[in-house]
């Protein structure tokens, strides 16, 4: 049961933050298009993509080390 436990707190962990960098993208005007993610017809460019594998290997990391730290307690 605790192997599944961990594995839905680091899904929410890596979601959140997710969620969190993306918000920062769209704040500081780094996609290409403001309905990037919200319009289907929208499709990204190849810097969008960079931005998108940016902030997942950002929040899988972090997550990681929050799930970590979470765990030690």
């Amino acid at each position: 049961m605790s192997k599944f436990v961990n594995f839905v707190y680091y899904n929410v962990i890596v979601y959140v933050l997710y969620s969190i960098l993306d918000h920062i993208f769209t704040f500081f005007h780094l996609y290409s298009s403001p309905k990037l993610g919200t319009d289907l017809l929208i499709m990204p460019t190849n810097s969008d993509m960079t931005y998108i594998i940016i902030n997942v290997v950002i929040s899988t990391i972090l997550g990681y080390y929050i799930l970590r730290k979470i765990n030690e307690y």
